[in-house]
């Protein structure tokens, strides 16, 4: 024990204590030469020092003397441990032995001093997991972790773990988010996993593509191809529509690795939504085929809507709708008057006829599915058309087109059309012969699915469509129909019976519609006549048109997708928008959703309000990549799109990115490890830097020791011990 080990703290003045001092040594010769005179030199001397020693403790116990004792300590930094657990990190890694994952938990258990046991051994070590998002695992759980998942984000991760840790050691294969130029307070060690120079692949990379299409206008897909260890290899690129081939090119690699872009056109002849895959064929020795092929839907609508009108006979009717039609020039009408039946007899060579008999052959065996709206104006179809020709509007309709009978004398051709494919499609039922009825004109009322229906729905205000329809001039023709029950009346007659004039329905993918009346012109004439604008009935027929050619532009229902492709296992949201007017006021705000998966089966779905208005969102969870097929219904609507959710591994490119994983380290001061390195040493040297080391200092107060108090008794017991034998006491 050194002097420079004992510190004092006096709880007195000094001076006072140094006055107790001298007042005690005084004490004590005094003493001493009293008691000299009795006991002689030696012995009083040996009383006096006693005294002397006692004394001196008592008073320097005043000072409030303490030991103090120094100990240094030395503090492990914590290192942070990142595993990369993203879904490329469970292919084939260096040497071809076991996964990448695989070769990274090798790097930290492996060999006869694993560096994680050695790491563990000097300094506070944490463990996490990094895929799509972090999270922190124990040592045990190590040799379980699977690959799975998108990669995680770097920046993200070492924000949640810095002030908690001094060193973050990173092994993954480079297939992480980091932003170039980010910057962290939080060294990273990298350790590389993988083998680029034996990787092998061939992916879609990149796919550029219209979100919309013209019927009969080219569509160019531009696609962008890279290959992995393929350097001389020569590939077909196919589009393909289901399995029906649309265009195939050939690439060549002429680098390792490569990359190419080729443009693939085709032109689309049907409107709808069309499934579409791109596709490259898988070769030997790939890590991935899963991104050799794209999924990709397009929309494509029609340019100008083709509709094709046959009319029994010249009739004003006839006049004022194929005007109404050819006012609209996104109508694009080819139209037909019969003006003679085939038992008309004419003494006329066949060369020398102006009047062409109906090529009926080359329109309903050929052409009909290259036109969008069918129309048959109050026309006696058993004069030119055969069962098979029916049947073939029946496939037309079925297959998404429209079809709308126009009334008249001729409209049910006196009742040949029961039984015949035209009585399946049509949303009425046809009264044989006697349908046509004249004896009184009648005006028409909205129904009350007709009140919203976009076809006879002119304004939000209700009250107003409904007198704009009273105020119609009166039909002097009519045919009686009976609406089925796939049929929707919209206008009815006002003569007491409330025959349907205008009545609507679907089959199969395509709309219908019966109008059962040869006088529509005079909605056009008869408010002329009144001095009134004839905007209705062009606003009405270019609604009819567009209603049964499924035109968007009527649709009261939106479908918001989100902006991301989808994957497999998280939950997809949509949000749905629906206009108020599109429910019946007793059926009001009823909205369904419809989720098919790519094999066509029903799978489980949820929608619920948001709180506004017309306002919905939908959600459903995929189990399995490919094109879902959204359907949204309400009762006087109906709405399909199509979402592509990835397979996990579609569109990965998933070689080893060495030279991200250097950008990382660089970034954040860290440094770039390799396998062959002396990873153990290269922390070590990196963590010493971070090492804190602090003194304990221990204040022990003397007088607190037992020896002090046993040394004060001792001197005290001895003196009076010796006053006694002496004879003093």
């Amino acid at each position: 024990m050194s002097l420079r080990q004992i510190t004092i703290a006096p709880v007195f003045p000094l001076w006072l204590i140094l006055l107790l001092f001298f007042v005690g040594l005084a004490a004590v010769i005094i003493q001493y030469w009293l008691v000299r005179r009795r006991l002689g030199p030696s012995k009083a001397l040996a009383i006096s020092f006693l005294r002397l020693g006692a004394i001196f403790l008592l008073i320097s116990f005043a000072l409030n003397p303490s030991l103090v004792s120094k100990k240094e300590h030395k503090i492990s930094p914590s290192i942070a441990i990142l595993l990369d657990t993203s879904q490329s990190m469970g292919l084939t890694g260096a040497g071809g032995n076991g996964s990448r994952l695989d070769e990274a938990k090798a790097i930290l258990l492996s060999g006869s001093k694993p560096l994680l046991k050695s790491l563990a051994g000097r300094f506070n070590v944490r463990f996490y997991g990094l895929g799509e998002s972090l999270r922190s695992i124990e040592a045990e759980e190590l040799s379980g972790l699977k690959a799975e998942g998108r990669g995680g984000d770097v920046a993200e991760a070492v924000e949640k773990l810095i002030g908690k840790n001094a060193l973050a050691v990173l092994l993954s294969d480079g297939n992480l988010k980091w932003e170039e130029n980010h910057s962290t307070d939080l060294p990273l060690l990298v350790v590389p996993v993988g083998d680029t120079k034996g990787y092998k692949d061939l992916l879609i990379k990149v796919v550029k593509a219209p979100a919309m299409a013209f019927r009969g206008r080219e569509v160019v897909i531009d696609v962008t191809i890279r290959g992995y260890g393929y350097k001389g290899l020569t590939l077909p690129v196919h589009l393909k529509e289901g399995n029906r081939l649309l265009k195939a090119k050939t690439v060549s690699f002429h680098d390792d690795p490569a990359e190419m872009t080729i443009p693939l056109s085709f032109i689309p002849g049907e409107v709808g939504e069309h499934n579409l895959s791109i596709g490259i064929p898988p070769q030997v020795g790939e890590s991935l085929t899963s991104n050799n092929t794209v999924n990709l839907p397009l929309k494509v609508v029609r340019d100008k809507v083709r509709i094709l009108m046959i009319s029994g006979s010249p009739s004003l009717n006839y006049r004022f709708m194929r005007m109404a039609f050819k006012n609209d020039p996104s109508i694009d009408l080819l139209s037909f008057v019969v003006l003679r039946t085939p038992t008309d007899i004419i003494n006329v060579p066949l060369q020398e006829q102006s009047l062409i008999p109906l090529p009926v052959e080359t329109l309903f065996s050929k052409e009909l599915k290259d036109f969008d709206l069918l129309i048959f104006d109050n026309l006696p179809s058993h004069l030119y058309l055969k069962p098979s020709y029916l049947e073939s509007v029946k496939d037309f309709v079925r297959g998404g087109g429209g079809f709308a009978m126009i009334g008249g004398p001729n409209f049910s051709d006196e009742g040949r059309y029961t039984g015949t494919p035209i009585e399946d499609i049509l949303p009425v039922r046809l009264i044989e012969k006697e349908d046509y009825h004249r004896d009184n004109s009648s005006g028409v009322k909205l129904s009350q699915a007709g009140k919203v229906h976009p076809i006879t729905r002119f304004s939000s205000d209700e009250g107003y469509d409904i007198k704009l329809w009273q105020e119609m001039p009166s039909l002097d023709g009519i045919n009686l129909l009976v609406p089925k029950n796939s049929g929707t009346v919209l206008l009815e007659s006002t003569d007491g019976a409330s025959h349907p004039v205008l009545t609507v329905g679907s089959y199969g993918r395509g709309r219908v519609l019966a109008l059962a009346t040869d006088y529509s012109w005079k909605w056009y004439m008869g408010m002329v006549a009144k001095s009134k604008e004839n905007w209705v009935y062009l606003r009405f027929m270019e609604k009819l048109v567009r209603w049964l050619t499924n035109d968007p532009s009527l649709d009261s229902v939106q479908i918001i997708l989100p902006e991301k492709t989808g994957s497999i296992g998280e939950e997809m949201e949509i949000r749905i928008k629906a206009r108020e007017e599109d429910f019946s006021p007793n059926r009001k705000g009823v909205v369904s959703l419809s989720v098919f998966n790519p094999d066509g089966m029903k799978i489980g779905s949820r929608i619920k309000s948001t709180g506004q208005s017309g306002e919905y969102l939908g959600s459903f969870l995929p189990e399995k990549g490919g094109i879902y097929k959204l359907r949204i219904e309400t009762p006087n609507s109906r709405l399909e799109e199509y979402l592509v959710i990835a397979n996990p591994l579609e569109e990965l490119d998933a070689v080893p990115q060495p030279e991200r994983l250097r950008m990382i380290s660089a970034s954040t001061g860290g440094k770039f490890l390799s396998k062959d390195d002396d990873l153990l040493k290269e922390i070590e040297a990196y963590a010493e830097k971070s090492e804190s080391r602090f003194t304990e200092v221990r204040n022990s107060p003397l007088w607190g020791r037992l020896y002090a108090l046993i040394l004060i008794l001792f001197l005290i017991t001895t003196e009076w011990y010796l006053r006694r034998r002496w004879g003093l006491v």
